[in-house]
């Protein structure tokens, strides 16, 4: 045997351990890191809000709410609160006088709802320039956005 037969033999020896180490870990791999929880993440914004135009006791607000996340959104409910505000549009006091909350059912994942819950009017309470403000309120298997994310806290 010359020395270059050994060689080759060297060499088809160093491919027979590295193609067999391979082979190990590709069966036996584990997951390096762990599943992310598939959540629904969950916005809801006031679109409009005015007095019911079929009977002029009540508000009726437009609320946009929107699934950014990959799995649905069970039971989601929304609340829109009215406070008393200045002329300019500002809060007057922290406290709500008015709260309604509506059950809009599931919203599919990455997909958007349109939810119209009314509210009684009261002007005693509210004053003159009342302000309205609606959120998610609560929901199966979500993460509410509303108030995580500083500059979208309606």
């Amino acid at each position: 045997m010359t020395n270059r037969d050994n060689f080759y033999k060297f060499i088809s020896g160093i491919f027979l351990i590295v193609a067999i180490v391979f082979i190990v870990l590709y069966f036996n791999k584990s997951p390096v890191l762990p599943e992310i929880e598939q959540k629904a993440l969950m916005f809801g914004v006031l679109n409009s809000w005015g007095e019911n135009l079929y009977n002029s006791s009540e508000y009726l607000f437009s609320v946009d709410v929107y699934n950014f996340g990959y799995d649905e959104a069970k039971n989601v409910e929304l609340e829109c609160s009215i406070y008393v505000g200045d002329s300019e549009g500002n809060l007057v006091s922290d406290s709500p006088v008015t709260i309604v909350t509506e059950n809009v059912g599931n919203i599919a994942s990455t997909s958007y709802k349109y939810g119209e819950p009314s509210a009684p009017k009261n002007f005693i309470k509210e004053g003159n320039n009342p302000v309205a403000l609606c959120s998610v309120k609560s929901c199966e298997n979500c993460e509410i956005l509303n108030g995580r994310i500083p500059d979208l806290d309606y």
